[in-house]
């Protein structure tokens, strides 16, 4: 999906990726979800497919609108605004992309999961509240670091051998004057490892702090 130009369309930003983050090799076991799961699931999405919906004068469906309750949107407005310090902060144009994409995807989180918690009887289904929207910040951000490993993922992929070993040299933290050294030690000049540590902020590193930096997956 993301070969030759296609990672620049903005199409591969709209997909939710799921990176379990497994330290070792599943092993197998005779663990199995007790019977009854898979049902009450299949009961949740039937309850929520078969809800009455209100219709006009002229048939057509009324929509039903949630508002988040104050305590909930002072949280949301919190959140965001940190998210729009990445985003100011960032200087890979990609992922600013995706960060735009996952603010609008977090609004629907929340009311997908106020519903889903409605259905299963825990809350109402008249606003958005803040439990609804601590786990819709959860969720969203655990899909913003599975985006950032599979940016991560493909600019490995992209690499040339002699970028992939100073990336394999550089330890977990850094600062500069480290990396310029392991790069010259391999080849690379100051000003050419100087573009590249920066065109690939917020993929293969991360800018801690003025001359500090350190590796997104080390």
């Amino acid at each position: 999906m993301a070969k030759g130009e296609r990672s620049s369309n903005g199409f591969i930003d709209r997909i939710l990726f799921v990176m379990p983050n497994l330290q070792q090799k599943a092993r197998w076991n005779d663990k199995e979800l007790p019977e009854d799961i898979e049902q009450e699931w299949n009961n949740i999405i039937d309850k929520l497919i078969q809800s009455e919906c209100h219709l006009n004068e002229h048939g057509e469906i009324e929509p039903q609108i949630l508002f988040f309750s104050e305590d909930a949107k002072r949280r949301l407005y919190e959140w965001q605004h940190h998210f729009s310090e990445l985003c100011d902060r960032e200087t890979n144009d990609t992922i600013v992309s995706i960060y735009c994409k996952l603010e609008i995807y977090i609004i629907r989180f929340c009311l997908i999961i106020q519903l889903v918690r409605w259905t299963c009887g825990e809350c109402d289904k008249v606003c958005i509240d803040l439990l609804t929207v601590e786990r819709a910040i959860k969720l969203t951000e655990y899909f913003k670091e599975s985006a950032l490993s599979v940016q991560n993922i493909l600019n490995e992929n992209a690499l040339n051998s002699q970028q992939q070993a100073i990336v394999n040299l550089l330890p977990p933290s850094f600062t500069t004057a480290q990396a310029i050294q392991i790069a010259e030690q391999n080849g690379m000049k100051e000003r050419t490892f100087q573009r590249f540590l920066n065109d690939n902020i917020g993929t293969l590193f991360r800018k801690e702090k003025h001359g500090e930096y350190s590796k997104i997956n080390p």
